[in-house]
Formats: C-alpha cells, sequence, structure tokens
C-alpha cells in the first residue's frame, strides 16, 4: 500500500474501536505500537531533494516485551467485514514472526493462530500473558529461553544526529530466532543477510541480549565472545561502528598478540591467533573461556575442515557458534555442513523490495576488443620490443596475458564521462590485479586532470600492497568526505568494505566465482540518502553481470529434507541436510558467453612478496591500438519478476513514459504538485532514472517535463528560463496589476524555478530563501490573504509554468 492511497489507519474512527479493545484486554499502551513499518520509505531521488515513498504498514503490532512482536492488528473500514483484512494480517504476522494475526472492521474481530493454523472469530483479543505463552510454545522455550528472549535491546548504537539506531523488523526475526535456537540448546547457528543488510548490528544486539541475560543468571561471571574475521576491515569497522559505541571501549579488545584473559568482547583474526608456529596465542586462550564465537564472513573458509582456521573453531568447540554471511556457498566451501541451515535469510531481492537496500541498474558497455577480441599484427612487439605471440586475445585474457593500455584508457574517459555527470559520484573500480589497477588509477588521472588539481586523492589506489591502504580506505568509507572519489583495486575492496554513499559499481575483470559477484555488488547496496543516494549503478565492461541471469544469483539457499519411512510408508522421522555443491544440478556450470577465468580466491588478500618469482605466463604490453566503445546498454530490474531485462534504454524508458498518458496527459498531472509526485514515482519504481533522462538530452536547465516529452514524443526541449519567461509574457498584465510585495512572491518564485527547478516549489521553505527572504513569512502571507493564500501562490506558479 502506498502513501498515495492509504488513509490515516483507514479511519480514525475504527482506531477508537481498536485501542480500547486491546486495552480492555490487558494490553498497555507501550505495547500497542500503531502504525509498525513492514517496509521503510523508499528513499528517492528527486530533482535536488530525496523524498520517502511507498512505506508499508501493520496497522497495530503487539509486543509482550519490547522487541518481540507476537501479534498483528489489520483493521478495515466500517462498511468492510474482517474477512477483508484477513490474508494482510496473515501477511504482515509472518513478516515479523508473530504468532496471531487479527482481521477487524472495529466490530468483529478474526484471529489466525499461526502455530496451529486455526482461525476463527473471537469476542475480543488474547491478554498479552496467553500470548506470550502461544509464542513460547512456538518457539519451544522454557523459562530461561524465555526470559533470554525478553531481555531488552541496547540502546548505545546511535545515528550522527544522536538518533538510536534501532532493529528493523528483519534484524528482529534474525535476533529472535538465533536466541531461541539457543535457548533450545544448539550451538550452531547460521545467519544469511545480504551485504548491507546489517548483520554486524544484529549480531550486536544478540550480544547484548546474551550479556544482559548472562548477568541476571550468572551474576559472578563474565560473558565472553570471540569475533572472528580474516581481514583487518572486517573487524575494526564492526568494532567502531557497533560494538563499541554499545558496550564502551573497556570490554572491546582487539587480540594482536599475546594473550590478554581480562576482556570481554574479543576481535581476531585466524591469523593473529594461529600465525605463530607455537600456536601460543590461541593456545593462551582456555578451551572453555569463550561463550560465544561469531564468524564474520563465514564463507570464506573457515567451516572448511582441513583449513587451518578451523582449529581456532575446534579450540573452542564447547563454545556456540554464530556464522555470518551473505554468499554461504560455492564449490570449495560449504557454510551449511558446519553451521547447519540458516535460521534466517534475507536476501538482496528482499532488501531491495522493502526498502531497506538501494534498487540497482546495469550498464554494460562493451569496447571493441572485448566485443570482437584483439590479435596482434604479424610480427608486432611489445612495450620491450618482444613480438607478441599470434593469437586471438578476449577479454579474459586482458591485463594476464596481455596489456591493452589504450583499452584502459579508452574505459577511464568513458567512466569519467558518467560519473562527471553525478553531483556526488563514489566508485570502486575492480581490476584484474594490482598492476592493472595502478594503470587504471593514472588512466583516470589522465582523464581528470581539472579534478586532480583541486583534489590530489580524488582518484586512489587501495590494494593489498598500498602503505597508505588503511588512512585510504577509512576515507572512502567515511560518507561525510567526497575524497577519495574513486578507489582502483582488485580484490582488496570486495569483502567486508562499508561504503554507505557508493554510487557506481565498475566491473573491469571477468569475475568467475558467484561468491565473489554477490560480494562485490554488495558494495553499492547501502542507502545514503542525506546525499541523495537512493539507487546504484553496476558499470560493467567485461560482461561479468551476466551473472544476474543465474537463477543461483539471488535465490535462496537449498535445502533437503530427509525423510525416513516405516514398511508402511508412514514417515519415522525427519532431518534437515545441507546440500554439497556436487548434488546441486548444474552449480559448476556457468551462464553462456560468461568470460569465466579461474583465479582461485586466496583466504586473505596476499601480495608477491620481494624476490617472488611470478609462475604466470609472461605479460606483454602494448602502448598504441585503435579502440572504440562498440555498443552501450542498459539493463534494469523487472518489476514483476526481479530479473534483468536487457534492453535499449532510451526505448524502455520511451515506452514506461508513454504508459502514463499521451503528451497532454503527463503535462496536465505534471502541473500539480500531488500528481507529479506520483508520475515520479511511477517512472521510480519502472527503474527510470529521471535526472539521467534531464542529463542525456545535453541541454542545460532543461525542465524534467520537456525531457520525458522530448524522449517519448520527439517533442521541442525548453529550458526552465524560456519556461519562465512565458509565463511573465503571458501574465504580464496580471503581474503588473498587483501589490508590490505580492508581484514580488510571484517573480521570486518564478526565479527559483530558473535558477532550482520545480522541487523548490514544491515545499513552503521557499519562503525562506532568496529573493523571497528580503521579506518575512508574514510579509509575504498578509500581501497574498494568509497562509493558505502563499499556498496558492505555489500553486497558481506551478500551473502557468505548465500551462498548456
Amino acid at each position: 500500500m502506498s502513501v498515495f492511497d492509504r488513509g490515516p489507519l483507514e479511519s480514525e474512527t475504527i482506531a477508537s474501536l481498536v485501542r480500547p479493545a486491546l486495552k480492555a484486554a490487558g494490553w498497555r499502551e507501550d505495547q500497542i505500537l500503531p502504525e509498525y513499518a513492514i517496509k521503510a520509505s523508499r528513499q528517492v531521488a528527486l530533482g535536488t531533494s530525496v523524498r520517502a515513498l511507498h512505506r508499508e504498514f501493520a496497522d497495530f503490532v503487539l509486543e509482550a516485551t519490547p522487541g518481540t512482536p507476537v501479534a498483528v492488528v489489520e483493521a478495515k473500514r466500517e462498511y468492510r467485514t474482517a474477512d477483508d483484512a484477513m490474508q494482510q494480517a496473515i501477511k504482515y504476522a509472518v513478516k515479523v514472526d508473530a504468532l496471531l494475526a487479527y482481521g477487524t472492521n472495529g466490530t468483529d474481530i478474526i484471529q489466525h493462530n499461526l502455530r496451529t493454523g486455526q482461525e476463527r472469530r473471537v469476542d475480543g483479543y488474547l491478554p498479552p500473558a496467553a500470548t506470550w505463552a502461544e509464542y513460547i510454545a512456538a518457539n519451544e522455550l522454557d523459562d530461561a529461553g524465555a526470559e533470554l528472549i525478553a531481555m531488552p535491546f541496547n540502546r548505545g548504537r546511535t545515528t550522527i544526529t544522536g538518533d538510536i539506531v534501532r532493529p528493523r523488523p528483519y534484524q528482529v526475526q534474525a535476533i529472535n530466532r538465533v536466541l531461541s535456537a539457543i535457548a533450545r540448546g544448539d550451538d550452531r547457528a547460521l545467519l544469511l543477510m545480504a551485504t548491507g543488510t546489517g548483520k554486524t548490528f544484529t549480531a550486536m544486539q544478540i550480544v547484548a541480549k546474551l550479556r544482559a541475560y548472562a548477568a541476571v543468571a550468572k551474576a559472578n561471571a563474565n560473558f565472553r565472545v570471540l569475533y572472528l574475521a580474516d581481514r583487518d576491515a572486517l573487524l575494526t569497522q564492526p568494532m567502531r561502528k557497533d560494538f563499541r559505541p554499545a558496550f564502551g571501549p573497556d570490554p572491546v579488545h582487539r587480540v594482536l598478540g599475546g594473550t590478554d584473559l581480562s576482556r570481554e568482547l574479543y576481535f581476531a583474526s585466524y591469523q593473529s591467533l594461529t600465525g605463530q608456529s607455537d600456536g601460543a596465542v590461541l593456545l593462551g586462550f582456555p578451551q572453555d573461556f569463550f561463550d560465544l564465537v561469531i564468524v564474520d564472513e563465514c564463507h570464506r573458509g573457515s567451516a572448511e575442515e582441513n583449513s587451518r582456521w578451523r582449529a581456532v573453531l575446534d579450540r573452542f568447540a564447547g563454545a556456540v557458534q554464530l556464522g555470518l554471511t551473505a554468499t554461504p556457498r560455492d564449490d570449495r566451501v560449504q557454510s551449511y555442513e558446519y553451521f547447519g541451515n540458516p535460521l534466517f535469510e534475507y536476501s538482496l531481492r528482499d532488501g531491495i523490495e522493502d526498502g531497506y537496500l538501494a534498487p540497482y541498474r546495469v550498464r554494460r558497455v562493451a569496447l571493441t576488443p572485448d566485443a570482437e577480441g584483439w590479435q596482434p599484427t604479424p610480427g608486432e612487439r611489445d612495450r620491450f620490443a618482444r613480438e607478441i605471440p599470434d593469437d586471438m586475445y578476449e577479454t579474459r585474457d586482458f591485463e594476464r596475458l596481455v596489456s591493452l593500455l589504450p583499452r584502459t584508457r579508452l574505459a577511464a574517459r568513458h567512466l569519467s564521462r558518467l560519473l562527471r555527470a553525478h553531483p556526488y559520484p563514489r566508485a570502486i573500480v575492480f581490476c584484474v590485479d594490482t598492476e592493472h589497477a595502478s594503470e587504471m588509477r593514472r588512466a583516470l588521472i589522465a582523464a581528470n586532470a581539472d579534478r586532480m588539481t583541486v583534489d590530489p586523492e580524488w582518484v586512489v589506489r587501495i590494494v593489498g600492497s598500498e602503505g597508505e591502504k588503511a588512512r585510504l580506505l577509512d576515507d572512502l568509507c567515511d560518507p561525510t568526505r567526497s575524497s577519495p572519489a574513486i578507489a582502483t583495486t582488485s580484490r582488496l575492496l570486495a569483502t567486508g568494505v562499508d561504503v554507505e554513499d557508493l554510487t557506481h559499481v565498475v566491473l573491469f575483470r571477468p569475475v568467475g566465482s558467484m561468491i565473489e559477484f554477490k560480494q562485490i555488488i554488495g558494495r553499492g547496496t547501502r542507502l545514503y540518502p542525506e546525499k541523495g543516494k537512493t539507487e546504484f549503478e553496476i558499470i560493467d565492461y567485461v560482461g561479468a553481470s551476466v551473472k544476474f541471469n543465474d537463477s543461483k544469483f539471488d535465490g535462496f539457499p537449498v535445502h533437503i529434507t530427509v525423510e525416513y519411512i516405516d514398511d508402511e510408508g508412514e514417515v519415522i522421522d525427519s532431518t534437515d541436510e545441507p546440500v554439497g555443491a556436487e548434488q546441486i544440478d548444474g552449480w559448476n556450470e556457468l551462464p553462456t558467453g560468461d568470460p569465466y577465468v579461474h583465479v582461485p580466491s586466496p583466504g586473505f588478500d596476499v601480495e608477491p612478496g620481494p624476490g617472488v618469482v611470478s609462475r604466470m605466463r609472461e605479460k606483454y604490453y602494448v602502448d598504441n591500438a585503435d579502440f572504440d566503445v562498440e555498443s552501450e546498454t542498459v539493463l534494469v530490474p523487472d518489476v514483476s519478476s526481479g530479473e534483468l531485462r536487457l534492453t535499449d534504454y532510451g526505448a524502455y524508458v520511451r515506452d514506461r513514459v508513454r504508459a502514463l498518458g499521451d503528451a497532454e496527459t503527463v503535462r496536465s498531472e505534471w502541473a500539480h504538485a500531488e500528481s507529479r509526485e506520483r508520475l515520479r514515482a511511477g517512472l521510480v519504481d519502472s527503474g527510470v532514472d529521471l535526472d539521467e533522462i534531464v542529463v542525456t538530452t545535453g541541454v542545460p536547465g532543461i525542465d524534467p517535463l520537456d525531457a520525458l516529452h522530448h524522449l517519448a514524443w520527439n517533442l521541442p526541449t525548453r529550458t526552465r528560463s524560456e519556461r519562465a519567461r512565458r509565463v511573465r509574457e503571458a501574465h504580464d498584465t496580471e503581474l503588473r496589476g498587483l501589490e508590490a510585495t505580492a508581484r514580488a512572491l510571484l517573480e521570486g518564485l518564478l526565479q527559483r524555478y530558473e535558477e532550482h527547478g520545480i522541487a523548490d516549489l514544491e515545499t513552503t521553505q521557499v519562503f525562506k530563501l532568496e529573493p523571497l527572504s528580503a521579506f518575512s513569512v508574514g510579509e509575504l502571507a498578509q500581501a497574498v490573504g494568509g497562509a493558505a493564500g502563499l499556498r496558492d501562490q505555489l500553486r497558481l506558479v506551478q500551473e502557468w509554468l505548465y500551462a498548456a
């Protein structure tokens, strides 16, 4: 349900009936959560502003204890029936893991019990204690488990504005499912949550509840946690962003050598624990020292039986072990075989549909050597006067067997053009290796000399061997900074790097592993509306984005349920077993046309040391060649299936604009703020970027309506200045007949439109901006008959601007 077709709880009358009925059943005010956000506000960039669209609510969510939804109430208007609310109520109850779903029209109440499957009409709502008992029974909790679930969330994590970061509905689900499993005695757990959905924040809240419970149940014992990862970034960011704000600096300790047994929350890499030949650091911790071990990015090898990292998990086998990952399986590592099937799954598509992750578009760019292949002329020699073997080289060979520097420079120029159209660009360019990342950095510098004179670190290289990598990475991950804007890398930034305002993910190397592909794409999924980042773009120069067409890209994990039957065919036992990669049909098959290069991923980022001789084949360096952009297409997600649709972007946008109506209908609706917002929302939902349409016209200062008219019906383009001039000419007599302040008001609105666009005329804040700020708001209101008159003037100017 969108913000355009929803009233406040459909009817205030219904609300006045539901709330007293809930209180009569014993529900306290703080247990009744009205308009509970099932889906977040979809943040979309509209002109110069960011708006929230398509938020979806449950009318009431009931919590038996803070942070534990146990029932949902969906209310409809008096003239509708309680049955009309039931499907929606059940959907929302499933979404928040509640056990009871109620539908009502204010007088009639239907209750659906998700544990028993029973649905019946009732006279009133089940009291809190009875509802809590249903929840406990459904989750097979004893008294201690119920007490654990009831522990409060940690409130120490805040935003930069000081607001408390509260768990999102899906995070609450994940937290409660893990805690319920632990309470039932399970000692292995796995959370599968897409990159950007807050795995470490979720883990922090799990730790907070376990520590709070331990403080009550075991007053004289510390609850100790080991947080494991294989890269510094996977440790420093959770420590800095989640755990230290939540628990303070004292209990948090980074293991860098030696054994300190006085802390409670330990962060360690596998290397720091096992790197010494005698294993002194690992053995310095008693086997029963830790109560909980959290394994971040557990798909990266920690579950492998023959891994040296497995020694860490085996050392603390008696602790509860929680695996966190966005991509749980590949052909080497089976996270499920160690941790079991995920207790909770939240995919990239879930996050985008629910408004918590940024939607994406894919721009596939074919450079001539990639589209046609490249073959040296007979006897052609490279930079070092070596004759290049006569062969047809393709995408997977570039930068491995032959380095085509003109190809790198062409991609850099093309990418620079795209980034210059963005007000706050931030991009990561994934290259073949460290050398390729250096070449791409130099090519981007050459293409952006003007930017580099203002900011010498506008483009940087961040790789494992880079001495400044820690500082540059911190700056890249800081959304309050604009520098560096572009980072070239090979593998280092593919995992665990949180760049909230990343606007472009650039693929300039083939990606053979689906796991790595998901991790790379996940770098761009975070929303950052503070800088207008409400979506991101994937720019693919190598055809790697064909993996979007792979059914495994965003599918749910495969589970196999094994049933044991007796001679009569009756099921006598059943269990879920993880599936090995070899059991999944086609798991190792790559999509047709995918430029696959099998480059085994190291367990952690490595660079060749001094004196190490590469075993790779000799690489040839080509400095001169004539290349061009062969084709450029944009793939947009189909809103019905979620699959990418490869299409000509202009034709795609033209069809979507024409679907809104004819040219006159679009113009008429564009003239009014409310209907204009609906048009914009429809375009956004169709994957259409209005700002890009404006840019691609090549007309500075064009009005978005004229950009749409030009694209869809080939009508002449108009600039904002031209529209304002026509208004002044058409209404000259009216303007001259007004009192001076009223005339200055209308002239000021036209001037704001000319300089900044129609978005400025969609809010009364415009009256506080130049040139209108020369008057007080009171003076302006007095000149046009009060506050209502001010709003009328805003509407009037928009109607004038978009008159036929």
